[in-house]
């Protein structure tokens, strides 16, 4: 049996690692520690029932090594910094040897057993209490990491922190930007294999963010053209397939673009890849966001980091929004034509413009057939080619997006036996 003193007394000496004890789990964990050596009986049953359930809440099933395991490969602090980068300091071996001295003190509290807990309290306690602690329900521990010596298991820890960075930047591969980065759980998992038609387009974005992401330039991204053609799809997707290589996409709202400074700084050192996302951009006249982007673009005093790239996805070439009010007082501005140039000088900025256009009746066709295809829709083509013009007449024009609403649209009539034609 662990001695739990001992559990208890290497848990407080960590280190590196010492956050993990601000955990909600671990805390309630160490305070069992405790009850369990002291003979209460009332105090251990209350300290073991807040512990069991903070870990049924985890993401480990009530598995408490896994937990424990999930907690160090999320961890942000200086060994698993300094083991994401490539070039290591002096320290760095320093900084090894603790987390080594910090990992055995891990694996011992992965090891300790409810079964071991339970015996240390009834070794104490009152024998009248026997039944009930004994029944009391119990959890696993059943991480195979800990079932390694020390040495592969820091291994295993730096090959972690190399592949997929540290902290947030490990669990997430998507976030957005609310004053401070927020990860997404539940990311859009649309992949370029689902996206129909337009394949030179979205060849030339995953180009530029295949030299991106391999550290060899790439620049900023405007995509612009008609609604509903996969511009913001076609950006997510390959934040998808990037994704195991080090590349995470911030989508970032119009009114954050001034926070754009301390994000990019947040973001320098970091040794992954990011895609600024900002999507349906557009602007109104003397909007401060404006200029904050053009700066940003154009480059201010303060060097741009390597590592971010904006992408903007938005239906205007012109990004400003003009009213013909606004131009008929032009005659009274001396320099009409240098204001016109500063609306459109955002759109110079991007390094790169891709135009997604809405496609024409054969494309859009194609693309519903598609569609019909991957959804097993049974039907014939006359058929659903009427349906899918007549779609596109009632929604305001032909895309992507009108051709997978239609076919999903059409799946739903045959189920319940009705039409996919208009009368």
């Amino acid at each position: 049996m662990s001695n739990l003193s001992t559990v208890n007394l290497q848990l407080n000496s960590l280190t590196v690692y010492r956050s993990i004890l601000q955990d909600e789990t671990v805390s309630r964990f160490a305070r069992v520690l405790v009850a369990a050596q002291s003979g209460d009986a009332v105090s251990f049953c209350e300290a073991y029932g807040a512990f069991f359930q903070s870990l049924s809440k985890s993401e480990c099933s009530l598995d408490f090594a896994a937990h424990l395991e999930q907690l160090m490969r999320y961890d942000d602090n200086a060994f698993s910094r300094a083991a994401a980068r490539e070039n290591k300091d002096e320290s760095y071996q320093a900084l090894r040897n603790a987390t080594a001295f910090d990992l055995e003190a891990i694996r011992a509290a992965a090891g300790v057993t409810a079964a071991e807990l339970k015996k240390a309290i009834l070794s104490r306690g009152d024998d009248q209490d026997s039944a009930l602690i004994s029944r009391m329900p119990e959890y696993t521990v059943n991480a195979r990491i800990f079932q390694k010596d020390a040495t592969v298991m820091l291994n295993d820890l730096e090959l972690f922190y190399r592949a997929h960075g540290y902290g947030v930047f490990a669990k997430f591969g998507a976030f957005r930007w609310d004053r401070e980065l927020v990860g997404i759980l539940n990311p859009d998992p649309v992949r370029l294999s689902s996206l129909k038609l337009y394949e030179y387009e979205r060849g030339l974005v995953a180009a530029n963010t295949k030299v991106f992401v391999e550290g060899r330039g790439g620049g900023n991204l405007l995509l612009y053209g008609d609604r509903g053609t996969g511009k913001s799809s076609t950006i997510k997707a390959l934040a998808n397939e990037f994704c195991a290589s080090g590349l995470r996409i911030i989508e970032v709202t119009k009114d954050s673009i001034p926070a754009f400074p301390v994000m990019m700084e947040r973001l320098r050192d970091v040794p992954l890849r990011f895609l600024l996302f900002l999507d349906d951009l557009s602007f109104s006249t003397d909007d401060a966001a404006f200029s904050a982007l053009k700066s940003v673009l154009e480059g201010g005093v303060v060097a741009r980091p390597e590592n971010c790239r904006i992408y903007a996805t938005s239906n205007r070439r012109h990004l400003v929004k003009e009213t013909f009010s606004e131009r008929s007082v032009d005659v009274d501005d001396v320099h009409a034509g240098d204001t016109k140039q500063e609306k459109l000088s955002l759109y110079d900025r991007f390094d790169q413009t891709v135009n997604f256009f809405a496609p024409n009746q054969a494309q859009y066709l194609s693309i519903v057939r598609a569609i019909a295809l991957e959804k097993e829709l049974q039907v014939q083509s006359e058929e659903l080619d009427r349906g899918a013009v007549q779609w596109a007449i009632r929604s305001g024009g032909r895309s992507p997006r009108a051709a997978k609403q239609y076919v999903e649209w059409a799946v739903a009539q045959l189920q319940k036996g009705a039409s996919i034609l208009s009368e």
